[in-house]
């Protein structure tokens, strides 16, 4: 009996010599990383976006993310055009046009760099730029990482893909056209709905072009003053923070400079709402008002707003429609 016992000591002290030497797993890496928002959607031509991170499974922390490969979408080919640099704006602050009113005042807070249009981070999300805007229309692109911790590293194919969106050019907001009494002050709707018609005519340049026409297309001449301001309520000027508004015999055009434009709402009037009012000596409605005095005469008032939400020349015309131009 005391040699069994003996015998069972010595192995249970062998095993536990044994068991001392082997070396203990530090750390644990997951097998089942994934990113919830894959397919990310990116917009061409966006400033800013940032991807979903990375799910680690429960993996120890900290973990280092690492960018492999990305490929065209069912290839085996890295993309080079993803890689390739070109010059975009990087913002180093915020801008706000309520307090950077003038180019010198923005320019401090950006500058130009030669960069890919991604940047991508140790959490594995991509920083995406605007030099998206010269990949492939609507590619798709699939990539590879490798996740590092304490416990060593892992690779993982085909982890995510990059969807390619069009970018949204414009916005447009709500659009009106009143009838304004001369004699008595009263005012009402013209009884036929105005449009507002943009046209992205150029990718050179960041210019906004706006032309209010009548029924017909024939336009009013700001600079005759057949295009005036109402009262304190916002106009094309009151967004127009870092160039000065140009007044043509057709048009009204600013150089904004930044996307999108207008920035900033105006506290009180809606979405980037502009107010103008074209006086009865240059027009006329084609149905007189009900119940109005014969012989009274009218100003138009129209009201619209709109977005530029990529850079480029564009025409926003507002048609006056149920107006005719004298």
């Amino acid at each position: 009996m005391k040699i069994i016992r003996s015998v069972l000591v010595l192995i249970a002290l062998i095993s536990v010599a044994w068991l001392g030497c082997k070396k203990i797993p530090v750390g644990f890496i997951g097998e089942s990383m994934y990113y919830k928002d894959s397919p990310f959607k990116i917009e061409q031509g966006n400033i800013k976006q940032v991807t979903s991170s990375l799910n680690l499974d429960g993996s120890t922390l900290p973990v280092l993310v690492k960018l492999l490969e990305v490929r065209k979408k069912g290839t085996n080919q890295r993309a080079e055009e993803f890689y390739a640099e070109h010059e975009v704006y990087v913002y180093k602050q915020p801008i706000d046009p309520a307090v950077d009113t003038t180019i010198a005042m923005v320019n401090a807070k950006r500058e130009k760099k030669m960069l890919p249009p991604f940047e991508f981070l140790p959490s594995g999300q991509f920083l995406f730029n605007a030099g998206t805007s010269f990949l492939p229309s609507r590619s798709q692109y699939e990539f590879d990482i490798e996740v590092s911790n304490e416990s060593g590293a892992r690779v993982y194919k085909n982890i995510g893909e990059i969807q390619l969106l069009d970018a949204e050019l414009f916005k447009s907001y709500a659009i009106a056209n009143s009838w304004f009494s001369d004699q008595t002050g009263l005012s009402g709707a013209v009884d036929v709905n105005p449009e507002m018609i943009i046209t992205k005519v150029s990718n050179e340049g960041t210019n906004a072009i706006v032309k209010i026409v009548d029924k017909n297309g024939v336009p009013f001449n700001p600079k005759k003053g057949e295009i005036i301001k109402r009262g304190d309520r916002p106009t094309f000027e009151s967004y127009a923070k870092f160039n000065p508004v140009v007044i043509g015999d057709e048009t009204m055009t600013c150089n904004y400079e930044i996307t999108p434009f207008p920035m900033k709402r105006i506290s009180g009037y809606g979405d980037f709402l502009m107010y103008y009012r074209i006086p009865s000596t240059y027009a006329k409605l084609d149905n007189f008002p009900a119940g109005q005095a014969p012989g009274s005469t009218f100003s138009i008032n129209p009201r619209f707003g709109f977005q530029i939400k990529q850079e480029g020349t564009y025409l926003i015309t507002v048609k006056l429609n149920g107006v005719t131009h004298k």
